[in-house]
């Protein structure tokens, strides 16, 4: 495996994304990268693995890493008598990540949503998860688990938006769980950056999960929400020891998330009752 390290701007240069999207997705977990005196490294190698992870294809050279930078992957413009050249999985997994933001700023972006006059304290803005004291008629307490949702390169209905699960302190091979303690309601909670959607899961579904394990939402219900709807999904899991379970997903733009929050305790309390 290749030793050289590389930094986020030499990460985002191949990747044709800016930094600060390459540092969240350093920050989640999402990209093999390790902390130096306080700044994001990535081995070369882990990064040549990673990336033929995303695409589907064979493992790359460092050569062939190196030079998808803005300059070099664009193609010159073909002659009428050729066929189109078709983009290399290296490219289509460039254009198909999508805005990411920090851990702090999705928080941020939470409080903004919900209203200062709804939130009475909240944890330091960098803490996951994160955690709110509301006000009527929201509920009182609660624990927000928060993840970028973004458009998985490949191998997924266009459109579609994932979260990728992983507890704090939950490291590779380990299963992981949400904390329900202290009387906290648990809020599972996507941000889709570029459409400015949140989206609301059942938290209570997810339990004892693996690392970095995926939930989807399609794109039709983004789509919803990016017009101002209350969007709702319906998608049925199947436990590996139990009979399947029907989730609602909730999907809004940020004026309308308080209500999609009560929405989410009611639904969630219908079930438990169904159960």
């Amino acid at each position: 495996m290749n030793d050289t390290v590389m930094t986020i701007r030499e990460i985002a240069i191949a990747l044709k994304l800016a930094e600060k999207t390459v540092y969240a997705m350093a920050s989640e977990g999402d990209l093999p990268a390790f902390k130096i005196r306080g700044q994001w490294r990535i081995r070369q190698g882990d990064f040549e693995l990673w990336l033929s992870q995303q695409t589907g294809a064979p493992q790359v050279a460092p050569s062939e890493v190196l030079t998808l930078t803005p300059s070099t992957v664009d193609l010159e413009p073909l002659r009428s008598t050729e066929a189109p050249i078709s983009a290399t999985p290296a490219e289509r997994a460039v254009e198909d990540l999508t805005e990411r933001v920090t851990q702090d700023e999705l928080h941020r972006r939470l409080f903004r949503a919900l209203g200062s006059s709804s939130v009475r304290t909240h944890s330091p803005w960098d803490a996951k998860p994160f955690e709110l004291d509301l006000s009527p008629p929201l509920p009182h307490r609660v624990r927000v688990y928060m993840y970028n949702a973004t458009r998985p390169p490949g191998g997924r209905p266009l459109g579609e938006h994932k979260v990728q699960l992983i507890a704090p302190g939950q490291r590779r091979g380990q299963r992981g769980s949400f904390d329900n303690g202290d009387g906290r309601i648990v809020l599972l909670i996507g941000y889709a950056a570029e459409e400015d959607v949140f989206v609301l899961w059942d938290a209570g579904l997810y339990t004892d999960f693996a690392w970095s394990r995926n939930v989807q939402v399609k794109a039709e219900t983004i789509i919803q929400a990016s017009a101002g709807k209350l969007a709702t999904q319906e998608r049925q899991l199947r436990p590996p020891n139990g009979r399947p379970i029907v989730e609602t997903v909730l999907a809004v733009k940020p004026r309308s998330l308080a209500d999609a929050v009560v929405r989410r305790m009611v639904l969630t309390r219908e079930r438990l009752l169904r159960e």
